[in-house]
């Protein structure tokens, strides 16, 4: 299915998007051109969005891409995905003219704050309620040495959050993976925490003891031994009836790799529980067995049903999903590689850039990525991919970088409220998201890196990609 602004100037193409109808064709551009190109169009996404009010009023369905064709405002406040922790995130995250984005920040922050003030909050890992607002007050501390005493309240909560709700390990499978990932679980808790360790090393390794202990050893379900992250759910709501035993997730944001990359950045900040080594070992050796082929190369199924897992990977009878940040390489590929590193793994690290191999030889158009936003679109490609980069140097990753953030590029429309549209329905590019991880906010920041070739304020941090 294809797509169309309003305006007629952004289109679909097999390759992705491209402007006018015409294909982006940075043949001829410098890179350095094409990094200052995509620095001017991160900072005008920013400003777009400086206006909290602007943006909340902009943030929807227009009724062209709505299933029920009624246009719906999808505004989301105390969230990372597109509410105002997201958005004060993305300007104390930026790169580029500080002077600007710390006050654009802070009005955000208010916003936030002004939610969450006077009630509890929905406990949400940290990407829906207060602890969503906990990261973005961290990232803003970070940058300007202030919100010294809202941060303070915030590892309050972190802390209390924890001894609240961490619960057992049990020896039969979990009922969800909520339990543990980096979006709803301790995981992401986990992040904060670490970030957090000199005021907060109590529950951090409490965290890190519970992932440990959900990485060895396994339990039995159905007759069969499954590892200890078997979860009873389905990887997400609609899809039950394809999960009738539950189902392994092997992704970054809702599966075993999240942990691993925690465990592996906790154990380089020298952060170490009882057994932490093995249990980084042992999850490495699931997402070696599980990665299975194609004609291209490797790749990570993003989940695998009860069914699936008793047949084994030899007989893997699925394909592999889009190259994202939530599933499969390249964000399984970056937790391998910082388990690597820790942990002095060459091999490791080899399986992490043997899928990322994949990638340079699959035509994009085969890639499945419909979208432009951090999650699962252009822009999460782009940033993981530079993420992975920074220790292979590979001249053929920076190329198809160059290729990827010219077609962000290119696809900028100045008719749209925030230059892009992203992919919320069936109607592909369609939607007007201002958030950090499903919209514009995400774009600008993985723009801004490009350009800066780097990402000196870690704002990918709830990602778990640093």
């Amino acid at each position: 299915m294809s797509g169309t602004t309003e305006g007629g100037s952004l289109e679909p193409t097999m390759d992705g998007f491209s402007e006018g109808g015409r294909s982006a064709d940075p043949a001829g551009e410098s890179p350095q051109s094409l990094r200052e190109r995509a620095g001017a169009v991160s900072a005008e996404i920013l400003d777009r969005l400086a206006d909290p009010a602007v943006t909340v009023a902009a943030t929807r369905i227009p009724a062209g891409a709505s299933d029920d064709g009624v246009a719906e405002p999808i505004w989301a406040e105390l969230t990372l995905g597109s509410g105002s922790p997201g958005l004060a995130l993305a300007f104390a995250g930026a790169s580029r003219d500080a002077a600007r984005q710390v006050p654009r920040a802070h009005a955000y922050l208010t916003a936030g704050t002004r939610a969450v003030s006077g009630r509890p909050g929905t406990v949400g890992g940290v990407f829906k309620g207060p602890g969503a607002l906990a990261f973005a007050v961290l990232l803003a501390h970070r940058t300007t040495g202030g919100y010294v005493s809202a941060l303070r309240r915030f590892d309050a909560y972190q802390r209390d959050l924890v001894r609240t709700v961490l619960p057992p390990v049990e020896d039969r499978p979990l009922p969800t993976i909520g339990h543990y990932e980096v979006v709803r679980g301790l995981t992401g808790v986990g992040r904060y925490l670490l970030a957090r360790a000199e005021s907060c090393e109590e529950p951090l390794t409490a965290v890190l003891d519970y992932l440990v202990r959900l990485s060895l050893g396994t339990v039995e379900h159905r007759g069969v031994d499954v590892p200890r992250w078997w979860a009873l759910d389905a990887p997400r709501i609609g899809s039950e009836a394809a999960f009738p035993g539950g189902h392994l997730n092997l992704g970054l944001s809702h599966g075993v790799a999240g942990p691993l990359a925690l465990l592996a950045l906790a154990w380089e900040q020298g952060v170490r529980v009882p057994r932490q080594q093995e249990a980084m070992e042992a999850t490495a050796a699931l997402l070696r067995t599980w990665a299975v082929a194609d004609r291209y190369g490797l790749f990570w199924p993003g989940y695998l049903s009860f069914a699936q897992w008793r047949r084994g990977p030899a007989a893997y009878d699925g394909t592999a999903k889009w190259p994202a940040w939530c599933y499969g390489a390249p964000g399984v590929s970056r937790a391998l590689q910082l388990a690597g590193r820790a942990l002095g793994r060459a091999d490791f690290s080899d399986l992490a850039r043997a899928s990322v191999e994949r990638l340079l030889v699959l035509p994009r158009s085969a890639w499945g990525i419909d979208d432009h936003a951090l999650c699962h679109g252009w822009a999460g490609a782009l940033h993981q991919l530079g993420r992975l980069d920074e220790a292979w140097q590979d001249p053929r990753l920076a190329g198809l970088r160059d290729d990827i953030a010219a077609e962000l590029v290119s696809a900028f429309d100045p008719a749209l409220p925030f230059g892009l549209r992203f992919t919320m329905t069936k109607v592909p590019f369609g939607s007007d998201v201002s958030g950090y991880l499903d919209g514009a906010a995400g774009v600008a920041l993985a723009l801004d890196s490009y350009a800066a070739a780097g990402t000196p304020a870690d704002w990918d941090m709830p990602l778990l990609l640093a």
